[in-house]
């Protein structure tokens, strides 16, 4: 059985160009050796936080849905957990359709 699950990770705003390509492509990778598909993609870019994350007063937004079977939630909070260019992550069994884009796009800071 596969369920619609998406992710929204806040990462370290001050990562360079290289270092953010490499988290992508980390997380791309852990996706692809799990033979999970992302489905949809978006980069919300550096957004005000409400309260500081280890100092940081800022983040950076990515958000990913994907279908997988229940238990590759749980694999990804321990690979997230333990990237430290990851401040926070929330994964959550998701209603919407798979490439549905989120009202979230479109917003401003």
């Amino acid at each position: 059985m596969t369920n619609i699950y998406e992710t929204t990770i806040i990462v370290k705003p001050d990562l360079a160009n290289d270092q953010m390509k490499n988290l992508t492509s980390s997380i791309d990778q852990f996706f692809s050796e799990n033979s999970i598909s992302i489905g949809y993609r978006e980069d919300w870019g550096i957004k005000n936080l409400k309260f500081a994350i280890k100092k940081y007063s800022k983040g950076s937004f990515k958000f990913i849905r994907f279908i997988s079977s229940p238990d590759f939630p749980k694999k990804l909070d321990g690979f997230l957990k333990f990237n430290t260019d990851c401040l926070r992550f929330l994964i959550t069994k998701s209603t919407n359709d798979l490439e549905e884009t989120t009202p979230q796009i479109n917003k401003d800071n």
